[in-house]
């Protein structure tokens, strides 16, 4: 929503292909029944999909949960926004996080509502994110549920990325599903769908190392394209904080409020993360740990020396992004760099920029659940049962050879 500008985004469509549109800044269904949420599953894009969940909040307490959400105060100085944002427009009862705009004035802005963000307590590097959520329409409203890449205090916007998985204005019912990244400036992709909009429905992105997708009540209405970072979106492979917010006025709603409509309330019945699972195969687009035979876990090193598999406990270092390379072939990356074989000539190092021959591995599984990676020159990796540096030099794959996912 905020980028840290915004304008309206015109095109519609239902299955979109990246486009990049270089601009100057601007930034029906009912509840879902109750039942089990560990673990969902439903066809998109041609490709039966079972997803685990990961986050969620599901706001049926009496206050809103401080592990989960920051509240933010203030006006955010962006967008020509005229609310100020406090704690008091924010509430969790009878079910839904509440948030409430208000004609109030408070630090100089005419109106006050709500805003919630998990910045430092929880993100995600692709998955589902969705939310069941009811908007106010009334002129003047800009609800929104969106993310920004945890990078943002170091990198700015829109370098760190932006995605709005949903957006509404004033009285329309048209939903808006954007991204917004750096290329030469900023640049924007998205499309737009309709539903009633004062009425409960579930918005949602899925996101892996390929695409973005949005979807409303599961229904597809626009793809982006995000492989191998085309056209720069290499911001869109990052871990996302969650937003949550009801801004009043701005760049995409206009000046134009209707204060006899106030105070007027988005509610949020509950908020998901879900991570893909695939028994089958790799876990594509997921961050991982590999726990060797030791029982210790495997660290890139930071890619500062070779890779060793003697960590207690796992930590940045310790967490691999698994990137498909077709046909059962996975690269893994940490801290923004390649594992690579080093072709078994000498340790097994975490430092390519890039992804080439030594770097991809064929991932096999083991009947105890238990993995194995086999790289190019046809070696498996060893552990080396953390007494040295690892290596991928073995014929053949037993104990030290195999590694507990996410163990």
């Amino acid at each position: 929503m905020k980028k840290q500008f915004l304008q309206c985004l015109t095109g519609a469509g239902i299955v979109l292909a990246l486009a990049i549109l270089a601009v100057s800044c601007r930034k029906d269904a009912s509840t879902p029944a109750t039942g089990t949420i560990a673990t969902k599953s439903f066809q998109a894009k041609a490709r039966a999909v079972t997803w685990q969940l990961a986050w969620s909040d599901e706001f049926n307490g009496t206050s809103v949960d401080g592990t989960k959400w920051n509240i933010d105060n203030g006006n955010p100085g962006v967008n020509n926004e005229k609310e100020y944002y406090q704690s008091a427009n924010v509430a969790e009862t009878g079910g839904n996080l509440v948030i409430t705009a208000k004609n109030q004035s408070v630090g100089g802005q005419p109106y006050t509502s709500g805003k919630l963000e998990t910045s430092g307590k929880f993100s995600a590097q692709y998955g589902r994110i969705e939310a069941s959520i009811k908007l106010p329409q009334f002129q003047g409203s800009w609800p929104a549920f969106w993310m920004l890449g945890t990078n943002i205090g170091s990198v700015g916007w829109p370098q760190c990325g932006e995605i709005d998985i949903m957006e509404q204005i004033n009285t329309s019912n048209t939903i808006y599903g954007t991204i917004h990244w750096y290329n030469n400036g900023n640049s924007q992709y998205g499309g737009n769908t309709t539903t009633n909009a004062n009425a409960y429905h579930l918005y949602a992105v899925e996101w892996d190392t390929n695409s973005i997708n949005w979807f409303v009540d599961n229904t597809l209405y626009a793809t982006a394209n995000i492989q191998n970072n085309i056209n720069n979106t290499g911001a869109f492979h990052n871990p996302f904080y969650i937003i949550l917010n009801l801004a009043v006025a701005g760049d995409f709603p206009g000046q134009t409020v209707n204060t006899a409509a106030l105070p007027a309330s988005m509610y949020v019945d509950y908020v998901r993360v879900y991570r893909a699972v695939n028994s089958s195969g790799p876990p594509i687009g997921q961050t991982i740990t590999l726990k060797g035979f030791n029982n210790q876990y495997v660290s890139g090193e930071n890619g500062t020396q070779a890779m060793w598999c003697n960590r207690p406990t796992a930590q940045a270092w310790e967490q691999f992004l698994v990137v498909d390379e077709g046909s059962g072939n996975v690269a893994l990356q940490s801290m923004g760099k390649y594992v690579s074989s080093e072709n078994g000539t000498q340790p097994i190092t975490c430092n390519r920029t890039s992804v080439g021959a030594w770097e991809v591995f064929k991932w096999g599984t083991n009947s105890d659940g238990t993995i194995t990676l086999q790289g190019n020159n046809g070696k498996f990796v060893s552990s080396e049962n953390g007494t040295q540096a690892m290596t991928c030099n073995r014929a053949t794959a037993s104990g030290w050879e195999s590694f507990g996912v996410n163990k």
